[in-house]
């Protein structure tokens, strides 16, 4: 569903357009012949006249007619050559989810190559979810499914947000923020991951100029005054590399430079407490050769015109990208004294490095028709050169949790990656900042359970070592060995996680499995009835339907957690005059009703009454947020952010709906002291503090603690505890403090516990 579809229907005015849908149309047409001359483009026309006529009057929040988003998107498809079953789907992709045409339609006038891609389009619908992230999750859980079979479904979904993210303006604020913010967090980074950076670096840019306006409008308006000197720098070495390159006997090589986008700008100058005038590389250069032979060859011609900067160069060539991207990549100094980023890659690489996976897919030399039918065998050599798409696959049977699926996805999309060799000279890929245990847990599940230590480079090391690319790691086990919640400290990649809480939670179910049983038989004794005996004659069975749990073992297992009351489940089996079970008798199980809690600390927990409610330390949620509640033994039930890292590491199991008291939907913000922990970067400079201090004021919070420090670099780090009433509260010191003009970063922190001298 197109997120800026207005919610009204035409009122009689004239819609607000660009470009007419006809002419939108004539526009993609024209695009398709460009690279499908001979195709039958009938199927286009009749997508066109379908769609146009089920969205009628719909209209964007822009005023625009509703049709011109999927003909925008079936427009940004054509870049990259992708055949007519695609383009088709595209412009179909919101009928089902929007009109009350059903897929059958679809499957029985385009064909079900095309009604496959549209319904992996289609968002999950009539479903309740206990938080938006939840639904977020499972959207894009679903998502992911239909790429396993089809990797197109990912290209239109990714140009659909692309047009989204160009046309957001329309949107109100909040929902420009939440729709900003997953683009940054799943789809820019899929878009990377998947190799298609002309689609990356947009919706980056996209991004920037929403969540950080003043610092886009800044850049754009500084790059704009430099805009003549970059272009005859850019001519300059240019010329310079052409001369010197036909002058070593490359023929057929193509240089040109390209100005860096401004979200890679803005990363360097946060990263690197940079300000924009401090950043000299505002463009890299790329060669493009014949063959990987030409491409070191180049490297040479390079680095004999100008000195490489030491520890700039990176091979991807012998060691590609898990998304396939290949090319040399080096840095020198040219004899002005600034640096120059040079990337030199073949013809071959570079369409690659363009177009992603759709350089790679099975379906271009094809030419199938919209109705051809897929072949699956066909796209499975595809799928498997991402290894970490195949990594994506196997969660969808591995990770049940919607929101720790979330997680983990988050975290493999982002490409920094490091290269580590086995002792026979094999190459694993890791996440920056891997482990000798993420490497172990990456050879092998079962190695990683019992991993005790590694050796890198021939010397022994800790399992908590980090390694570095060029490491040969050889992994050390001991079968005595067994994972604990330390390991969750210091492992980054999401395998080795999702491994680690699987055996931790299979441990910690099985001791509140043996405690739950213990408590029946209690029970049991107390009614003088013998559990063996019970479950021998088949009350087993009816004790867990009467709880409403799938087995007897999860019913034992909620006992032990604290969730179900034994006694209560007996009393609902056997009355307390019953005196003598007769086996032959059926046994009535009642449907206890489902009754929600009266409010405790503002809080409603559906499905227990009565029950004690205590706040994460770990992520102090706010009244406004997005919640989730964990029973805890002995301490009621524990309520987290649904982001919350902490609470991934628990039992699913043991989640229960909760939600802030007020309206059933719960988006009142109830009155009351609730604490918030904030860190500020700023430049040092007189005052500054004080200027802080008087905007978190006059937004109404109270200051409990600070600590006030500056680092190294000239940088002050200021951290506050704050009691506020709730998130729109903290949302507004945000906006507050970011206004001011020494400030680099306003940052959440989960708690306030000191750690090096540092609060956290």
């Amino acid at each position: 569903m197109d997120p800026l579809k207005s919610q009204t229907q035409n009122d009689g005015k004239p819609a607000v357009a660009s470009n007419t849908p006809d002419l939108l149309f004539h526009e993609l047409q024209t695009a398709v012949r460009g690279y499908l001359p001979n195709q039958d483009l009938s199927p286009l026309e009749k997508a066109y006249k379908f769609g146009a006529d089920r969205h009628g009057p719909q209209l964007r929040v822009s005023g625009e007619p509703y049709i011109t988003h999927p003909l925008n998107v079936a427009l940004i498809l054509t870049r990259f050559k992708v055949d007519l079953a695609s383009i088709t789907a595209a412009i179909l992709h919101d009928v089902v989810e929007d009109t009350e045409t059903p897929l059958a339609e679809i499957e029985q006038l385009f064909g079900k190559q095309v009604a496959d891609l549209v319904d992996g389009m289609t968002k999950i619908g009539k479903i309740e979810f206990r938080s938006s992230q939840e639904r977020l999750a499972e959207n894009f859980r679903k998502m992911l499914f239909a790429m396993a079979k089809d990797v197109r479904v990912i290209l239109i979904k990714l140009a659909d947000r692309l047009h989204n993210m160009r046309t957001i303006e329309a949107l109100p604020p909040p929902k420009r923020r939440r729709i900003t913010q997953e683009t940054l967090d799943i789809y820019a980074p899929l878009a990377s991951r998947l190799g298609i950076y002309g689609i990356k670096s947009e919706l980056e840019d996209l991004c920037l100029r929403q969540m950080k306006s003043d610092v886009y409008q800044e850049l754009k308006s500084k790059i704009a005054l430099k805009k003549t000197q970059r272009m005859a720098s850019i001519e300059d070495v240019k010329e310079k590399l052409e001369a010197e390159l036909k002058k070593y006997g490359f023929q057929n090589v193509i240089v040109y430079g390209r100005p860096k986008h401004f979200f890679s700008i803005y990363k360097k100058m946060i990263e690197r407490h940079l300000t924009f005038e401090d950043v000299h590389d505002l463009f890299a250069f790329r060669i493009i050769v014949d063959t990987v032979k030409d491409c070191y060859e180049a490297l040479g011609v390079v680095h004999a015109m100008w000195k490489p900067m030491p520890g700039r160069f990176k091979d991807y060539i012998a060691m590609p990208k898990a998304n396939l991207y290949q090319s040399l990549h080096t840095t020198v100094i040219r004899p002005n004294g600034e640096p120059a980023e040079i990337q030199i890659r073949t013809h071959e690489m570079h369409e690659t490095c363009e177009s992603g996976i759709a350089a790679h897919w099975s379906y271009k030399d094809k030419g199938s028709g919209s109705n051809a039918p897929a072949d699956p065998k066909a796209q499975n050599p595809d799928l498997k050169k991402f290894a970490w798409l195949r990594q994506m696959m196997e969660w969808q049977t591995e990770l049940k949790d919607p929101e720790e699926f979330l997680e983990a996805v988050k975290v493999d999309l982002f490409d920094d990656e490091i290269f580590i060799f086995t002792p026979k000279g094999d190459v694993i890929g890791l996440p920056h900042g891997a482990t000798a245990l993420d490497f172990a847990f990456n050879v092998h599940s079962a190695i990683g359970l019992t991993t005790v230590g590694a050796k890198v480079n021939g010397r022994i090391v800790p399992i908590k070592k980090k390694l570095k690319s060029g490491d040969i790691v050889e992994v050390l086990t001991s079968p005595g060995q067994k994972p604990n919640k330390e390991w969750l400290n210091f492992v980054t990649s999401s395998r080795a996680k999702n491994k680690i809480r699987s055996y931790l939670r299979s441990q910690q179910r099985e001791k509140s499995r043996k405690m739950g049983r213990s408590m029946l038989e209690q029970a049991c004794e107390a009614r003088s009835f013998d559990l063996d005996k019970l479950l021998k004659q088949g009350h087993g069975e009816a004790m867990a339907r009467a709880a409403k749990e799938s087995a007897f073992d999860d019913m034992l297992a909620s006992i032990g957690y604290g969730k179900l009351d034994a006694k209560d489940v007996l009393a609902k089996i056997f009355p307390e005059k019953e005196i003598q079970i007769d086996p032959t008798v059926p046994v009535a199980v009642p449907q206890p009703e489902t009754k929600k809690g009266a409010p405790r600390e503002g809080i409603l927990v559906s499905g227990i009454d009565n029950v004690l409610v205590n706040f994460g330390r770990c992520c102090n949620p706010l009244p406004g947020e997005d919640i989730q509640g964990f029973i805890t033994r002995g301490r009621g039930v524990t309520v987290h952010r649904a982001t919350c890292s902490r609470a991934l590491d628990l039992d699913p199991q043991r989640r229960v709906m909760v939600q802030w008291a007020g309206t059933p939907g719960g988006e009142s913000h109830p009155a009351g002291t609730h604490h918030a922990f904030i860190r500020v970067i700023t430049r040092d400079r007189p005052g500054v503090l004080a200027d802080v201090t008087m905007a978190i004021a006059a937004c109404g919070a109270n200051i409990q603690r600070a600590n006030i420090q500056v680092s190294s670099d000239l940088l002050g780090v200021l951290d506050f505890e704050l009691t506020l009433n709730g998130l729109t509260q903290l949302q507004a010191i945000f906006r507050k403090v970011e206004s001011l003009p020494e400030i680099v970063s306003v940052e959440r922190r989960s708690s306030g516990r000191q750690q090096n001298g540092r609060v956290i």
